[in-house]
């Protein structure tokens, strides 16, 4: 019987398409006066770390919010890299 083997974090591979100081991009869902609201947010990446989490590593990617100012924790897997001039 075979064993998996895993070389890296979970989101590797998806973040290695992000360096520091990209502009990127994600959505919320959010509930607003009974209505299902997708909000759009734009930031900059500041670092990339891996955590563990539910036993294994998983690759975080950190954020500063333009809209709010915050420096928050994403997942590769939920930004979208946008293009800039």
């Amino acid at each position: 019987m075979s064993k998996l083997v895993s070389e890296g974090a979970l989101g590797d591979t998806m973040s290695d398409g992000f360096e520091l100081g990209d502009l990127v991009s994600w959505s919320e869902w959010v509930v607003i006066e009974n209505e299902v609201v997708e909000l759009q947010f734009y930031g900059i990446i500041l670092d990339k770390i891996v955590k563990i989490l539910g036993g294994r590593p998983v690759r975080i990617i950190i954020v500063a919010c333009s809209k709010t100012g915050d420096t928050i924790s994403l997942s590769p897997f939920q930004l979208r890299l946008e293009e800039t001039s």
